[in-house]
């Protein structure tokens, strides 16, 4: 039997496993990704991409591509930084009605104004899966992975040393051997390589029995030309009405429990779906062409572990949440950055193996807290925001902190994984303040400094850190930013906003999230940077003691 030797092996091309081989491709780790279908997705699920994923495209160079196959995500009153932009674009209002005729009588659950233009560099997209795994196959691709459609994975085993799996061409009948390194199982809600690990799921279970109606109607008189992206109906019939395209592509979807039959399965015809839609719309005499019916369920259940040995579960694999707020894709997609920087960073030599210990130990209690948010979101729909424990937008999309061996905390008072107030004021674990500096008269983020190995930042009095910083050992950017240096601060927010002094110094990790800091000067940097680079990365061989 042929066989292939790759460092990683990615089970499932969705945007999960796609998000993954495109961030692993872009930092030189050679990638297979094999799926079992023939194409990417013609289902506009996952159609808000955050801004939070955003930037991570931003940091893959793929963030123009997604912008261009989708639609601009605005607040109710516009753009949220002001800046010129002819893309198109969709407000960001969610409404609660009890038809899309009645939207006399709407009300404006969320507006999209809540998240301000000084939290990031990017703007959410709206844009289903259907545009957006094309953009990620293509981005992925063109950085080097290897992937496969229609090569599905039938067999696999494990050693201490290396995955061995089988892998058949669903189009040639070939069957052959790949031997990996690491596998991540990005393969699904019901992934085959999770249940033959063993890994069990908690949560509040199944839901409900869903099903979603793809159809294309001309809405504008029903509408009155009112703009939104989904409306909540909470009429005679409960569901939500999305709005694809900005023009005539609609998505419908309703609980479906009354129509399960006794063996479990769901039962529904094209004139049933119809009546639903009509129902949502509230009026029958509006021309309606049907795409397609899609039943799916909806579930909050999160595996107990996301690591077996040499296998990991990023996405749904790992965590399914109900469809309210858009967070399931953006989680795994989340997910497969965090573990892609790791990956790289082990085997190109710069980290130690426990460093993939703290992929779990961070993603696990996120992903959890954020498949709660969904749920809170799921059940209380528009009046979410008044019960224990809810989380605003922001927060929920930038606003996490993570815990583990990868951060060295300072001391500050505890926290949870998902606050009651969004900070990002350099605390260790949270993402990077995003500030817009001047990089020889180029506009870059401070986001746009960490993208692809440990960064240290400093101000205007940090050159002790910046020597410190030269031949440390590992793959490390160092950046002064200062009224004279190659970074300025025009708004002169730096470095205050992130806790420290001019004379102060932050290490940043490739994901933007803040590792260690010291607020103020130290008597020796070098020491105190290795030694922290030795903590972070469980590899203090790979850091000389002595200059």
């Amino acid at each position: 039997m042929r066989e292939v030797r790759v460092p990683v092996l990615i089970a499932g091309g969705g945007p999960v496993g796609l998000s993954a081989a495109l961030f692993l491709a872009r930092l030189h780790v050679p990638v297979m990704l094999v799926e079992r279908r023939a194409t990417t997705s013609p289902l506009p699920r996952a159609t808000g991409v955050h801004a939070r994923s955003m930037e991570l495209f931003r940091s893959a160079g793929i963030a123009e591509a997604v912008q261009a196959a989708g639609l601009r995500l605005v607040g109710k009153n516009g753009s949220r930084s002001g800046v010129p932009d002819d893309r198109p674009e969709i407000p960001r209002i969610i409404l609660r009605t009890r038809s899309l005729a009645d939207l006399g009588n709407a009300v404006i659950t969320e507006s999209g104004d809540e998240f301000a233009a000084d939290l990031s560099p990017c703007d959410p997209v709206w844009c289903g899966q259907d545009l957006l795994e094309p953009v990620l196959r293509a981005g992925a691709e063109s950085a080097g992975a290897d992937v496969r459609f229609s090569a599905e994975l039938l067999e696999v085993e494990q050693s201490l040393d290396e995955v061995v799996a089988i892998v058949a061409d669903r189009a040639t009948g070939e069957s052959y051997r790949v031997r990996a390194d690491y596998l991540i199982a990005a393969d699904g809600v019901g992934s085959g390589l999770r249940d033959r690990l063993g890994i069990e799921r908690t949560g509040h279970g199944l839901l409900e029995h869903m099903v979603s109606v793809l159809f294309h109607a001309d809405l504008t008189e029903v509408t009155g030309g009112r703009r939104f992206i989904l409306a909540l109906i909470v009429g005679p019939l409960t569901g939500v009405a999305v709005c694809l395209d900005g023009r005539d592509r609609w998505m419908f979807w309703t609980g479906l429990d009354e129509l399960v039959d006794s063996n479990g399965s769901v039962v529904i015809d094209d004139e049933t779906a119809l009546k639903f839609v009509r129902q949502a719309i509230g009026r029958d005499d509006v021309p309606i062409e049907l795409e397609g019916v899609f039943p799916w369920d909806s579930a909050h259940l999160i595996a107990e572990r996301f690591r077996s040995g040499r296998v990991f579960l990023a996405g749904d694999a790992a965590h399914t949440h109900p469809p309210h707020g858009g967070f399931g894709a953006n989680a795994g997609m989340q997910d497969a950055h965090n573990l892609a920087w790791k990956l790289a960073a082990v085997l190109h030599g710069w980290a130690g193996e426990s460093l993939l210990e703290t992929y779990a130990a961070e993603r696990l209690p996120v992903d959890h807290a954020v498949a709660d948010q969904a749920l809170l979101r799921e059940r209380f729909r528009a009046t979410a925001h008044e019960q224990n424990g809810f989380r605003d937008f922001p927060t929920v999309i930038v606003g996490y902190r993570y815990t583990s061996a990868a951060v060295i905390d300072d001391g500050g008072p505890a926290t949870e994984v998902m606050p009651e107030q969004l900070d990002l004021t350099g605390r260790p674990g949270t993402r990077i303040p995003h500030l817009w500096l001047e990089q020889r008269g180029v506009r870059i983020s401070t986001l746009d400094l960490c993208t692809d190995s440990m960064t240290l930042l400093t101000g205007a009095d940090g050159a002790p850190w910046l020597a410190a910083a030269i031949d440390i050992g590992i793959p490390l950017h160092a950046f002064g930013i200062g009224a004279d240096g190659e970074l300025t601060d025009p708004s002169g927010q730096w470095p205050a906003s992130c806790g420290i002094t001019p004379a102060g110094a932050l290490l940043v990790r490739p994901d933007g999230f803040i590792a260690w800091r010291s607020p103020t000067a130290v008597t020796d940097p070098h020491a105190t940077l290795r030694d922290a680079l030795a903590h972070l990365l469980g590899h203090p061989a790979a850091l000389p003691t002595a200059r």
